[in-house]
């Protein structure tokens, strides 16, 4: 991965979000580059392969006190357009003949963040998140009664699912995420 040029393209990229983005593995491209989503493809293979989220007990979310959590829902309800720090996200389970694959990601996120906060650009405190409230609070305030619904049996977790993605995709990026300008 060409972590250079991934962070270079971050910054030139994350002043032009008015929130969290929400976007999908290819779309990762237009903030990280075209290498992004072939090492996030090769990971959800690897995690396909291995079980390690299918199986891990839903330990990650609440420990980051992620507003979209409930035991009910199967997998994260947004799953298709979670954040990038949740898709960059990957437990001690994935470290072994992956370590360089990870840490390389692990750099360009971290990188890209810590760089462009050096270089005063406010935006950045978009990725420190979850939970999600400090940088999308319409969407948590918006999505609040259909979760706890969920997690107190009155609303079916699909439904809810459904509900949430819909309002989720009101907060997807405004730059063009299907090519690398």
């Amino acid at each position: 991965m060409d972590k250079p040029k991934a962070i270079e393209i971050f910054l030139e990229r994350v002043e032009q979000l008015t929130h969290l983005p929400f976007v999908t593995n290819d779309e990762m491209n237009t903030l990280y580059g075209e290498e992004m989503p072939a090492v996030l493809d090769k990971l959800a293979r690897i995690n396909d392969d291995n079980r390690f989220c299918q199986d891990c007990q839903s330990r990650c979310c609440p420990a980051v006190r992620c507003e979209f959590y409930a035991p009910q829902f199967n997998s994260c309800p947004i799953f298709e357009l979670r954040p990038p720090i949740c898709r960059l996200h990957y437990c001690h389970r994935f470290f072994t003949d992956r370590d360089t694959l990870l840490k390389d990601m692990s750099d360009v996120f971290f990188d890209s963040l810590i760089k462009a906060d050096s270089l005063g650009i406010n935006k950045v405190k978009f990725f420190d998140a979850p939970p999600l409230i400090h940088c999308c609070p319409e969407l948590i305030e918006s999505t609040k009664d259909w979760i706890e619904s969920v997690r107190n049996g009155t609303l079916d977790p699909e439904e809810a699912r459904l509900l949430i993605m819909q309002e989720t995709k009101k907060f997807r990026p405004t730059f063009p995420l299907s090519t690398l300008e």
